[in-house]
């Protein structure tokens, strides 16, 4: 245990439990309890190794989570790049070896040196062996005069920017590439000393929903079977939009109070809104545990009213799809999210070649709604809107975003007119362009229209509406 201990301090590493189990291997263990990392060690690996080569191993267990950055994220996107390789873990080790070692060389951790050199030798071991040695200039134990294609492949590999693994971009590629060169090396089944536990998906959809596409993020929720995304396109894209729209949020004002005044000073969270943000107490800083902001509080005799919302959105053609990243769908989460988080109830209305309603609810399915892509023409049923909210949802905020393609302009001004007499306040984000500047001033008439020029632009906007 005692070299564990020597290894982690060599790397000034926080402390983190190991754990002995039966067998001859070291496997990091991303499973724990709260995420925390643990690592476990086969008792045959004390036998198996020297010492110098076990703290070698150790450290290049820890240099994972160092240097990779390792993250079960990190594990997982991995592990669905490579979905297509039959051997994807042993090309994952290998590839995880080469970043590693590079990283403890630099640091003058050389027992690494001695690990490497005891990892078993088939084609690809030789050909990763061989670029060490050659990039490094120390002896991993790879043999002069190896085979050509071992020549070959060390060769390619010094192709690939294996110090540039951060950026998830660059880190896709150079596994890819990499994958490429050693595939057919590899002989047999054999895996490498070390290994990672893929378990607890779950817990890192959210955070990688931050990272990659919608597409991507619905195919590995689906590859990984997590929770009912599994096969459940929609269900995906919700998870995505909740993780993007979380930057996002509007501030809702109670009708009926007197004003708020700034309170309590607190510690910012990344995952409140901000309501008044102090520069001098948090040192110009917006960290959390650093940075404070105040806690609004109401005047004597204020009230409180929870606010209800209609959200009209256009998924006509002419709108971005879902599955591309919907900047005007991430708007849509920002502003429903701000409603129920506040108790109030929200409504959609999805229009295009037809007009689709659901009823002013709370929970799950006004996210299902507002990821619903008909993808036809720019027409909106008027005379069901306004039946639609003279039944349910008289007096509610009503939010619609859409395009300068609307076809029955006319009838939506009638309606917006007919909405404001049932007590309703109407915001409209209108994605525009000069040549239909005019449609805007008409509707203007008869609502607040916040006019955009491109898409990318509307979930800033939803920060100041309402």
């Amino acid at each position: 245990m005692d070299i564990f201990e020597e290894a982690r301090r060599e790397l000034y590493f926080p402390p983190v439990r190991l754990r002995l189990v039966d067998g001859d291997r070291i496997r990091l263990n991303f499973a724990g309890k709260r995420r925390k990392p643990e690592i476990e060690a086969g008792r045959g690996i004390f036998l198996r190794y020297s010492r110098g080569a076990l703290k070698g191993l150790f450290q290049l267990s820890l240099a994972r989570w160092i240097k990779h950055p390792y993250s079960l994220k990190v594990a997982m996107l991995e592990e669905f790049w490579l979905r297509e390789f039959e051997k994807r873990r042993r090309i994952r080790e290998l590839f995880d070896t080469i970043v590693c070692t590079l990283y403890l060389v630099r640091r003058g951790c050389y027992s690494v040196v001695s690990a490497v050199s005891c990892m078993s030798s088939d084609k690809a071991d030789r050909a990763v062996k061989l670029y060490l040695s050659r990039k490094t200039g120390l002896d991993f134990g790879a043999l002069v005069g190896e085979a050509e294609e071992v020549e070959r492949a060390a060769t390619e590999m010094e192709k690939i920017p294996f110090e540039v693994c951060t950026n998830l971009s660059v880190l896709r590629n150079n596994l890819l590439r990499f994958a490429e060169i050693v595939n057919e090396l590899i002989e047999g089944a054999e895996e490498e000393t070390l290994e990672f536990s893929i378990s607890g998906a779950e817990l890192v959809l959210g955070e990688l929903a931050g990272e990659v596409g919608v597409k991507e993020f619905r195919e590995v929720s689906d590859y990984f079977g997590c929770g009912r995304g599994k096969g459940d396109e929609r269900e995906a894209d919700v998870r995505w939009y909740m993780k993007r729209s979380s930057r996002y949020s509007v501030r809702l004002e109670s009708r009926i109070s007197g004003g708020n005044y700034p309170g309590r000073l607190v510690d910012f969270s990344p995952d409140e809104g901000m309501d008044y943000y102090s520069p001098v107490e948090s040192m110009g800083k917006v960290i959390p545990g650093i940075a404070k902001m105040h806690k609004l509080e109401g005047f004597e005799g204020s009230g409180s009213e929870r606010r209800n919302a209609v959200i009209v959105l256009d998924s006509s053609g002419s709108m971005k799809s879902p599955e591309n990243g919907s900047e005007a769908i991430i708007g849509a989460f920002a502003i429903a999210r701000k409603y129920l988080d506040t108790g109030g109830k929200v409504g959609v209305i999805n229009f295009s070649w037809k007009t689709e309603f659901l009823e002013p609810c709370r929970g799950e399915d006004v996210f299902r709604a507002l990821v619903r892509y008909q993808g036809g023409g720019t027409e909106i049923d008027t005379e069901a809107v306004v039946e639609y909210v003279r039944r349910y949802a008289k007096g509610y905020d009503i939010v619609m975003i859409t395009d300068a393609g609307i076809e029955n302009l006319s009838e939506v001004e009638e309606m917006l007119e007919k909405l404001k007499e049932m007590g309703c306040k109407s915001y409209v984000i209108w994605l525009t362009s000069r040549a239909f500047e005019e449609r805007g001033k008409r509707l203007s008439k008869h609502a607040i229209v916040y006019e955009v020029e491109r898409e990318e632009d509307i979930p800033g906007i939803v920060l100041g509406i309402v």
